[in-house]
């Protein structure tokens, strides 16, 4: 099962030097980031207005797996959802 987050204000991801997640914003606090599991590209729509992101499920700390989107015209990383 999984639950859609909203995004909410403000930066929920932190990132190294080379743009990867390395901790994500809970209602906790900040958790580490332990594990990328997968990661893809979308990029569709260019002929209206293109969509491009990233998206990588991770593992952080506690157990959690979390889908996270970067926007790759922003660069902008949000937290999408949550898995159980």
């Amino acid at each position: 099962m999984t639950e859609l987050l909203d995004a909410g204000e403000g930066e929920q991801v932190r990132i190294a030097a080379d743009g990867s997640p390395t901790a994500v914003r809970t209602g906790g606090g900040w958790r580490p980031v332990t594990h990328t599991v997968n990661r893809w590209v979308v990029e569709t729509d260019w002929w209206r207005m293109p969509v491009r992101r990233e998206y990588r499920r991770c593992l952080v700390a506690g157990g959690d797996c979390l889908e996270l989107c970067r926007d790759l015209d922003t660069l902008r990383w949000t937290v999408v959802r949550r898995y159980d």
